[in-house]
């Protein structure tokens, strides 16, 4: 990604000049505010949004000039809010695999702390009704992460993908997003910093520009945007533990 900026309106920029460097394997953080421009990042990599300045290249070649199902083959999107239809969970998976297989379904139905729960159900028959509404929202997610597993491509984008679920349910999905670092290429998108603290490199965004990037450590030694929003978010999570604490007394 070099020099890119965008705009939905043709006014406003969300973002501006953005230069990223994703090397093949490598774990990528992307954070940042809300409103900072993490999540268009991510639509314009999928080929959602078509930049309107500077490039994206994909292995050499202009994100442009790659067909979309292409790029579907290469790339998998795991959002906060993913989509299922109403069917059983055999169907939602096989939408991810080209040849439906149910031992590799089970597999990653376990990987993702999912098939004891399911096999309590109807197992792979377990009927979903639309978007999943009959699960929680740590379930939901965790069943978007198997169909991702099995979705098998080269590259991987974590969109807030654990935003707003149990505790139980987060350390279940980060436990395999690490476990495909280093085998895939991985780019977690995350407002909440404890995510993104062992990628290789973190890009750090506000108003639309990329203000700092490095590692977890160099950042918080620069003491700079990074820094705030980790002393932040380590103060808040802090408040909530010492209030959590003093409830159970």
């Amino acid at each position: 990604m070099q020099n890119v900026g965008f705009s939905y309106d043709g006014k406003r920029e969300v973002l501006q000049a953005i230069n990223l460097n994703i090397p093949e394997y490598g774990f990528i953080g992307i954070a940042g505010e809300s409103g900072s421009g993490k999540s268009t990042i991510a639509s314009l990599l999928m080929g959602r949004n078509t930049v309107k300045a500077g490039e994206i290249t994909l292995g050499g070649r202009d994100i442009r000039e790659i067909a979309e199902d292409s790029l579907m083959k290469t790339i998998t999107y795991v959002g906060f809010g993913s989509v299922f239809f109403k069917g059983t969970v055999r169907q939602n998976l096989a939408l991810a695999m080209a040849e439906p297989d149910e031992g590799k379904m089970w597999e990653a139905l376990e990987r993702c702390h999912l098939s004891t729960f399911l096999k309590g159900q109807s197992g792979l028959d377990t009927v979903l009704l639309e978007n999943a509404a009959n699960l929680s929202g740590g379930q939901k997610q965790r069943l978007a992460l198997a169909r991702a597993i099995l979705h098998d491509t080269p590259v991987y984008i974590f969109d807030e993908a654990t935003s707003n679920i149990d505790i139980e349910s987060e350390e279940a999905i980060l436990a395999q997003i690490r476990q495909l670092t280093g085998q895939k290429t991985v780019i977690m998108i995350s407002h909440r910093l404890a995510n993104v603290t062992g990628a290789d490199r973190i890009y750090c965004l506000e108003q639309g520009r990329l203000v700092e990037s490095g590692k977890h450590e160099e950042l918080l030694a620069k003491n700079g945007v990074y820094a705030g929003l980790w002393r932040t978010q380590e103060a808040l999570e802090h408040y909530g533990k010492e209030t959590s604490d003093e409830e159970t007394v």
